[in-house]
């Protein structure tokens, strides 16, 4: 059975934590072995997913380790691997 988290309507990220993410999710991901053939597809999905599921900014750096084996973010790898 799923979990399902109620979190606060309110975002706490701004445009300076998005470009900032962002910028970071390019770089990071321009160094894989295997990048995702559209980086920037896949940035906007992570960066999607993050303030789905931390709202507040603060929150996703607090766990900012753990996003790299989050499943929830593999599933924007697959989405927009290389055929």
């Amino acid at each position: 059975m799923p979990v399902i988290l109620f979190t606060s309507c309110r975002s706490t990220w701004n445009q300076d934590d998005n470009a900032t993410l962002h910028n970071a999710c390019i770089a990071d991901a321009k160094t894989w072995q295997h990048p995702p053939a559209d980086p920037e597809a896949y940035c906007n999905c992570v960066i999607t997913k993050v303030k789905q599921k931390y709202p507040d900014d603060n929150e996703a750096m607090k766990h900012i380790d753990s996003l790299a084996y989050d499943q929830d973010l593999d599933a924007c790898r697959d989405a927009t691997s290389k055929p």
